[in-house]
Formats: C-alpha cells, sequence, structure tokens
C-alpha cells in the first residue's frame, strides 16, 4: 500500500462524513493504493458510531478504537503502529485542513525532504487561540532552535519507515519536526489553506497551548530524545476495523 492517511479524533461527529469524503475524492486522484485510518480516541460523541456507519460501504476505511482517551501523541502513535502505507499523512479531523493540499505537500517531498509540514500562514482562529499558539510556536522554536515556522500544524508527509523507531508520549507530538531533525531527517514546508471550524468545540485551550506547551519545550530541551521517547506504548487498542 502506498498512502496511509492517518487522522486522530476525539469528539469530532459532525465533521467526519465531509472530512472522509473529501480525503477519498483527493486520494483517488493520486491512482495509488491507500487507506484512510481515523483513530478514534475515546470519543464520548456519535463519532464512533458515525465512523462505524462510513465503514459499511467503504473499501478504504481503517477505524482502531482505543479503550480509554489517551491523548493526541498517543493516538497518533496507535495510527503509526497500525497503518500500513508507506508514505503517512496526517491531519486533523475537525475540517480546519483541507485534504487538496495534500498533492502539494507530496510533491514537496520529492524535492528531497523526509518530512513535509503545511504552515497555516493565515490562520482562521479565534484572537486568543492564535495569540497562544503563536507564543508557544515561539518558545519551542527557541529552545529547539527550529526553522519550521507552524511546528504545530497536524497536516503532515513522511515516509513509514522513518519513523520507525519514534514513539509518542503525553505531549510529544508538539515536538515532531524537532524529533525528526534530531534523528537526522530534513524537514520542509508548504504553505496551506486553513479554514474556520465549522462544527465542534476546540479540545485545547490557553492551558494546553501555552503552559503545557513550555513545560513539555523545556522538557524536550533537558532530556536527550532517546529517554523522551521510552519505546512503552501508552495506548490501549479495544478494537480495529479494517477492510
Amino acid at each position: 500500500m502506498k498512502y496511509s492517511v492517518i487522522i486522530p479524533i476525539y469528539n469530532e461527529e459532525d465533521s467526519l462524513l465531509p472530512l472522509y469524503n473529501s480525503l477519498k475524492e483527493v486520494m483517488n486522484k493520486l491512482n495509488e493504493p491507500y487507506e484512510i485510518l481515523f483513530v478514534d480516541d475515546g470519543s464520548t460523541d456519535s463519532s464512533l458510531e458515525r465512523l462505524k456507519r462510513i465503514y459499511v460501504n467503504s473499501n478504504s476505511l481503517a477505524i482502531v478504537i482505543l479503550k480509554e482517551r489517551a491523548g493526541k501523541s498517543e493516538a497518533l502513535q496507535a495510527g503509526f503502529d497500525n497503518a500500513e502505507g508507506e508514505i503517512y499523512i496526517t491531519l486533523d479531523g475537525d475540517g480546519q485542513d483541507n485534504p487538496k493540499e495534500i498533492p502539494f505537500l507530496l510533491n514537496k517531498m520529492d524535492e528531497g525532504f523526509d518530512v513535509v509540514y503545511g504552515w497555516r500562514c493565515r490562520r482562521q482562529d479565534p484572537f486568543i487561540k492564535k495569540v497562544a499558539s503563536k507564543i508557544a510556536n515561539l518558545i519551542r522554536r527557541l529552545i529547539t532552535k527550529e526553522k519550521i515556522h507552524d511546528v504545530g500544524c497536524a497536516m503532515r508527509v513522511f515516509r513509514k519507515k522513518d519513523v520507525e523507531q519514534v514513539c509518542l508520549s503525553k505531549g510529544l507530538h508538539r515536538f515532531f519536526s524537532a524529533i525528526m531533525v534530531k534523528l537526522g531527517y530534513k524537514v520542509g514546508e508548504v504553505e496551506v489553506v486553513h479554514y474556520p471550524r465549522e462544527t465542534g468545540i476546540s479540545k485545547y485551550g490557553i492551558w494546553d497551548r501555552l503552559v503545557e506547551g513550555t513545560i513539555d519545550s523545556i522538557r524536550f530541551c533537558f532530556l536527550n530524545t532517546h529517554t523522551l521517547m521510552s519505546h512503552e506504548r501508552k495506548y490501549q487498542i479495544k478494537e480495529i476495523l479494517k477492510t
């Protein structure tokens, strides 16, 4: 299989069908075998029920169901561990990332990059959320010496073989680009369009973005990469649905 699109979700019931349909349209045009893999991180709304309805009539959908909410880092790791594609594509499940940007990131990878990030240069978020994210990004960039503008963007492409030694645990999804640079990989970025959230609510507040992000940055600074990545999986799987 060529591509795995990995989407961790928590209570995103209204965005799932539009996102799946949009992804399917884009991925079909790539003319390569693919899967769309949702990781349900303990949703308490009807997200899982709606995914299962889509699954019944799909030949490309896979669902990893976690026993309980583990957090974004662990949900992403569960996706990494259970996806089958040679190239991983990640994005959020809130509908703010446009799947139509995926081919541009893949084209950038063809220029010699191992990891390509989206850069939401014109973010469509509430003012306070944008300010908190900008401050958190600045702190991370100062501590980790990253050159990527938008390290918090969930839209990324990279190869499966390059993350086999990566193990994300609490908070480490924020430092994915820094981890990959430390491991010797070349990271690039592409400007992408960002859309306002039309359904649901953000799962991350000021505390998550600014305070916890700063604490995690300090932790990242003083601990080496291999210490941070214990390779002990923090998530527990309840069920996996694959066609």
